[in-house]
């Protein structure tokens, strides 16, 4: 069920979609600053480096996948998007911020879209202290969580306020289990799934846009569609995101092509090579894997082994398979009568994003 077409339509409208979302975001910073928050002058300067900060770091750019969605979910059922779906969209990317800062610090990455990651900020801010730099990660990540939330809620749905909020708190749950699997380095290909549904699936694909469609009142049969598309797109998503993080131009990405292999992280790729490749592939694998220290040299070993192992091809070819599955589910909303051109979009995200290089 894949469509080329609906893939290059869906990253076109993408592209198209960034900039506006994007002054929209801007000018809901522009707000906040204004607000000059704070009990005395050293505060409100404090508050404001926060805001100036966060600011910087959610516009970096980027692909504004989970904002588009509550616009696309809402379009399901109509033709235009009203202040009240623009506010929810913006919440839902200052959520995304908020967590990025969150597990960039988790994953001690010191570097997201191109610029320093924020706990990397605040330690060259405080003369490289680096537990106060990580808990000031772990405090603005806080505020812009909060302030999402806000944004959220303040479009009166309540049904929406429970549909993210449930959301975020089994992505926390998701999280939990991904830093379990790496403590005790013991997975499964099953492991691997479960992980990308319990957190990408829910939180990039499946809140944003039940949280569009439950704004527009669409109908019952609406959501069991939007859930098992989420599932398996969010899968198909985050295996191309896992190959990006160990194949991917770092000028593109916006991150580190070695830190996934350094920091260890439990991966399908690393699982193939482990279960299938040969004692030099996983002697190979195992000299960088989880080694902060790698060479360059042990690094592009590592990556080779992952190649010559067919565990690359194997990750590209289910990630196709999932992909294939989401458009297939995704498009029986056209027999529920709903908007053709949201479910093009929909429909060919899950083309897009396992071709994607960013």
């Amino acid at each position: 069920m894949i469509n080329p077409n609906l893939g290059q339509k869906a990253k076109k409208t993408l592209q198209e979609f960034v900039p506006v979302i994007d002054e929209r975001i801007a000018r809901y910073f522009d707000k906040e600053l204004g607000a000059e928050f704070g009990f005395n002058a050293r505060q409100k300067q404090m508050v404001r480096q926060a805001l100036l900060h966060g600011k910087e770091y959610i516009l970096r750019p980027t692909k504004r996948l989970r904002a588009s969605f509550v616009n696309y979910g809402y379009m399901l059922g109509n033709d235009n998007v009203t202040a009240e779906v623009w506010q929810a969209a913006v919440g839902i990317e200052l959520v995304h911020a908020a967590l990025l800062m969150h597990d960039d610090f988790m994953d001690l990455d010191d570097a997201r879209r191109r610029g320093p990651a924020t706990h990397k900020f605040y330690e060259k801010k405080f003369g490289g202290q680096v537990h106060l730099g990580e808990a000031m990660a772990v405090t603005v990540g806080d505020a812009l969580l909060c302030l999402g939330f806000e944004l959220i809620q303040s479009t009166g749905n309540s049904n929406v306020m429970r549909q993210v909020l449930r959301g975020i708190a089994n992505t926390a749950w998701g999280q939990g289990y991904d830093i379990t699997l790496e403590a005790f380095g013991n997975w499964t290909e099953e492991d691997v799934i479960v992980l990308h549904q319990a957190k990408t699936a829910i939180y990039t694909y499946e809140n944003p846009l039940c949280t569009g469609a439950l704004m527009a009142g669409l109908p019952e049969p609406v959501y069991p569609i939007l859930h098992d598309y989420s599932m398996d797109g969010g899968v198909a998503f985050q295996l191309q995101d896992d190959i990006l993080g160990v194949f991917g131009d770092p000028e593109k990405t916006g991150k580190s092509a070695d830190s996934d292999l350094k920091q260890g992280k439990c991966t399908l790729l690393v699982l193939k090579v482990l279960q299938d490749g040969t004692k030099g592939q996983i002697t190979s694998l195992r000299k960088a894997w989880g080694n902060r220290g790698a060479t360059r040299e042990e690094l592009d070993k590592a990556k080779a082994a992952i190649i010559d192992s067919g565990s690359y091809e194997y990750s590209k070819q289910l990630a196709k398979k999932f992909a294939s599955k989401a458009a297939k589910r995704v498009s029986e909303l056209r027999s529920l009568h709903l908007k053709a051109g949201a479910i093009d979009y929909i429909q060919g995200v899950a083309e897009y994003m396992i071709e994607r290089e960013v």
